[in-house]
């Protein structure tokens, strides 16, 4: 037997909250593409200013101070002034380094601007992808060459690197080069579809 369709007399009993389950935070408050942008911001003005301030620091030491190389342990440790060669080879090879850094993440922050407006797969983008992955081989190789050298040329001062601490590197560089690739190809495909509408 089928009851009858009763109509409410519009007075309904008011709706218990519901417990919400979303721990997410709301886009407006925070996003992805804006702490990326910050973060690649401020490390590139850290490492911008240290590729400056290092370098004048072991300058200042040099000029300033008395650095000494001390050669071997004990009382049969010899002790010589830090040769002008070494001082330059360092300020060189930081300012190298920190200057490489600096430079892959102002590409980086530029790939994040074109994430901010909503377009990622901008041509440009693959040349940036292109310039960081040889930033990072050229910081890889130029850190690698470096330990060998002091390593070689100073004994005891540290251990020789081997080419096997080139291996992981080596797979961040094929790496970055493929996304490279990958956002060349979202390139085309955007700029056909553009032609086809």
């Amino acid at each position: 037997m089928r009851l009858p369709n009763r109509t409410s007399p519009g007075i309904r009993p008011p709706a218990a909250p519901r417990p919400s389950l979303n721990l997410s935070l709301s886009p407006s408050l925070v996003s992805i593409p804006g702490v990326a942008g910050a973060a690649c911001a401020l490390a590139f003005w850290v490492l911008a200013a240290g590729a400056v301030l290092v370098p004048l620091a072991v300058l200042a030491l040099k000029l300033f101070g008395a650095p000494v190389v001390t050669a071997g342990a004990g009382e049969e440790a010899i002790v010589i002034p830090l040769p002008w060669a070494y001082v330059l080879l360092v300020a060189g090879a930081a300012f190298a380094y920190l200057a490489t850094s600096a430079l892959i993440f102002r590409l980086l922050l530029r790939i994040v601007a074109t994430l901010r407006v909503g377009d990622p797969f901008h041509p440009r983008n693959v040349r940036r992808l292109h310039q960081i992955g040889a930033a990072f081989a050229t910081v890889t190789l130029g850190v690698w060459a470096g330990q060998f050298l002091v390593a070689r040329f100073v004994r005891g001062a540290m251990a020789t690197p081997s080419l096997f601490d080139l291996i992981t590197p080596s797979f961040a560089v094929v790496i970055i080069v493929v996304i490279a690739e990958v956002f060349r190809e979202g390139a085309r495909l955007r700029r056909e579809a553009e032609l086809t509408i």
